[in-house]
């Protein structure tokens, strides 16, 4: 017989506000154990009377079965003095929690969804169906701790319907805070740009539909934001949309109703199946079928789907039957718009009519952005259904600490309660808009945590936006801070040898670099080796002729040049000749050359957009070609004449091959002199085809997966280097 004992588990991680409390109190039912759980600010905690081995038991079916959106960082069992409990509870929490991670946005589960499709079920094609395992968080909590009352559902009033479940820790609903149904229901609207309802409910879906087949462009308010929607498979509705968006390449995401339709518009393997489907449903970026309007995404033969996400969207496939273009309600280079007055004073000359819900959002988050490789889920951007991000360090630093990250494709990263909160995604701080959200979203989380911090961390750029709020801050390299944030997912321990590449950095020598080969650690590095530091004529990268002009003249190769130097007035040539002359703005990137190598390649004189360029060397990329160029170290750095030789020379399918090849190949030989992990980090290494390429030929590497290698991890990586500085 064995000994019944008094037992305390203490679990920290994503454990409240996932339907927590409710799982445990079933796994305990299921084992006759008595005792209670309850939520404080340490996480949820765990009181049960019984043997080590039904504890033993116990632990193990909370690890197998744990709720979807259920994430476990530590688990910690000690010994308790002995009370008389008569059955399992579920108790209030026993402090006001205000150190509790906050969980992102995610979309509908399959137990709401099946729900949804069942006309028998009182929630049969309701819009907001929702449960503890899936639904809207991040998006409408106000304050901490995370109640009704803290979110903007405060002023629904709950059906008895809709309260039972609440109440029930039986109910996958128990405590599920934006619980509603159509007897207590949100209402949604159709209104014109006069703010006028045309219709509301099943009526208002109806007529979007309607409209979308008329080819008329919608803005439909998300879970985090309005999207700019209109049917992806009616050509005059996506010229007007380009026109008025004035995004004459950029390509636009696709939402679809479900795999079937995603895949008569994209090859969709095993992994990305997996992606599209999971609870995070991100854009996935896939591999493009041959499509006749190829206005979607212009030049390039990859599309970025994603699948339904809410039934709000759900509801509406159900009365239309296309793919939709799903872009963000935003003007060029600001954050995405949350709210009707916003979407109306920035917006009413790109729609024609906008779908509104009567539940506010109060914090705004963009769609999360996946590729696939080698069966490994790479993220591109982290918002919705992912950050924030919460990781327990558990280390005995007792300092708050915010990293601003980079200016560009800005997420900031907080130290506070040996944790990390990485933000969702926002944008381009040169924005002002921008700008503005990240001091909102900033001032939510030091508000709700009661954050007063010790230290900044900062870029060493002396002219980021930020840098005039935040002047006592301490300056970390750019391109380090790349490394160092691999370096921490990866959980390293020793040197590593770092390639990162990228487009624009502030280098140590006060130039701008992206080209950088590093040998160190989480501590400090060594920049061995980069690419040649060529001339700029000025600080346009989106003037791309021009960088291709310093190209040609940085290896002297005019006598091959002159088809593409025929593009250019002999007046101007001569003035910009001069300029480049006199410049003293010199880089070592990486990106850069990539911009100029293209623009020599494909005749390109403007930029469109950021990975115009990269799209155009994976789209031409030629597996079956056994053609590399030559990069190799002369007088101590990357020398890459021949391929700036080779785009005046070849055509576009062996020059864009030679390129990415030779890169790879370039990064297998250099590695060949180290013995010890590799890491590729930097905006360079979202180029899909090069990673598979080097998949391919077996090298060996580490690169971002959960945390993106642009600069969107930047501030990862001053924190974790910062943090170990005070060790």
């Amino acid at each position: 017989m064995y000994q019944q004992e008094s037992f305390k588990i203490e679990i920290a991680g994503l454990v409240q506000g996932v339907g927590f409390r409710p799982f445990v109190y079933k796994q305990a039912k299921k084992l006759k154990i008595k005792g209670e759980v309850y939520n404080d600010g340490f996480g949820v905690i765990i009181k049960m009377n019984c043997t080590k081995k039904i504890l033993n038991k116990f632990i193990k079916k909370i690890y197998k079965n744990l709720p979807p959106l259920a994430r476990i960082d530590s688990l910690e069992v000690k010994n308790s003095n002995f009370l008389n409990y008569e059955k399992f509870i579920i108790t209030s929490s026993k402090q006001n929690i205000k150190t509790t991670p906050l969980l992102s946005d995610f979309s509908i589960c399959k137990a709401c969804k099946k729900e949804f499709f069942d006309k028998k079920n009182p929630r049969f094609s309701y819009p907001f169906i929702t449960c503890t395992h899936c639904g809207p968080r991040f998006s409408i909590i106000k304050n901490l701790p995370y109640d009704r009352k803290n979110t903007s559902m405060t002023n629904f009033k709950m059906c008895d319907f809709c309260k039972n479940e609440y109440e029930d820790p039986k109910n996958r609903r128990f405590h599920a805070q934006p619980l509603s149904c159509p007897k207590c229901k949100i209402n949604t609207y159709l209104k014109d740009k006069k703010q006028e309802i045309l219709a509301n409910n099943k009526k208002a879906f109806k007529e979007v539909a309607r409209l979308l087949r008329q080819g008329k462009i919608i803005a439909i308010k998300g879970m985090g934001g309005f999207h700019l929607m209109c049917d992806a498979l009616n050509e005059n509705a996506l010229k007007e949309l380009r026109l008025r968006k004035n995004r004459p390449l950029k390509p636009f995401a696709l939402m679809c109703k479900n795999i079937k339709m995603a895949k008569k518009l994209a090859l969709i393997k095993g992994a990305e199946k997996k992606a599209l489907k999971s609870n995070i449903s991100p854009i996935v970026i896939l591999q493009k079928k041959l499509i006749k309007n190829d206005l979607i995404a212009p030049n390039s033969n990859k599309i970025g789907i994603m699948l339904a996400y809410t039934p709000l969207h759900l509801l509406l496939f159900k009365y239309f039957k296309n793919p939709l273009i799903a872009t963000s309600a935003n003007l060029s280079g600001e954050s995405i718009i949350f709210n009707e007055e916003k979407l109306l004073e920035k917006l009413d000359k790109i729609f024609d009519f906008y779908l509104d819900y009567d539940r506010d959002i109060i914090n705004s988050s963009d769609d999360s952005i996946v590729q696939i490789y080698d069966n490994k889920m790479q993220f591109l951007r982290t918002s919705r259904g992912v950050n924030p991000y919460y990781i327990d360090l558990k280390n005995n630093i007792n300092k708050n600490i915010l990293a601003l990250g980079a200016e560009l494709k800005n997420q900031f990263c907080i130290f506070y309660d040996k944790k990390l909160i990485i933000s969702p995604y926002i944008g381009d701080l040169k924005n002002i808009d921008c700008y503005d959200r990240m001091k909102k979203l900033l001032d939510f989380f030091t508000t709700h945590y009661n954050l007063k911090f010790d230290y900044f961390l900062a870029d060493k750029h002396p002219n980021f936006h930020y840098t005039k709020d935040f002047k006592n801050a301490v300056k970390i390299s750019h391109h380090y801070a790349h490394f160092c944030a691999t370096y921490f997912e990866f959980k390293l321990c020793n040197k590593a040898l770092g390639f990162i590449f990228d487009g624009t950095g502030y280098g140590d020598d006060k130039q701008i670099w992206g080209g950088e080969i590093f040998y160190g650690d989480i501590k400090e590095y060594e920049r061995i080796t980069h690419f040649e530091y060529f001339k700029l004529i000025n600080s346009d990268i989106k003037k791309i002729s021009n960088l291709a002009l310093s190209l040609i003249w940085h290896y002297n190769l005019e006598n091959l040049a002159s088809s593409f130097l025929n593009n250019f007035d002999n007046t101007n040539l001569q003035n910009l000749k001069k300029i480049y002359n006199n410049s003293t703005l010199t880089t070592s990137s990486l990106g850069r050359i990539i911009d100029g190598f293209t623009a020599i390649l494909f005749n390109i004189q403007n930029l469109s957009f950021e990975a115009q360029m990269g799209l155009l060397l994976e789209k031409y990329y030629d597996k079956k070609l056994n053609f590399a160029y030559d990069f190799y170290i002369e007088n101590g750095v990357i020398n890459f004449k021949e391929a700036i030789k080779g785009a005046l020379i070849h055509d576009k399918t062996k020059a864009s091959t030679g390129f990415l090849n030779g890169l790879a190949k370039f990064i297998i030989q250099y590695s060949k002199n180290y013995d010890c992990e590799v890491i590729l980090s930097g905006g360079v290494f979202q180029n899909k085809t090069l990673l598979e390429i080097l998949t391919r030929l077996n090298f060996k590497f580490l690169t971002p997966l959960k945390f993106p290698c642009n600069d969107s991890s930047i501030a990862l990586g001053q924190m974790v280097h910062f943090l170990h500085t005070l060790n």
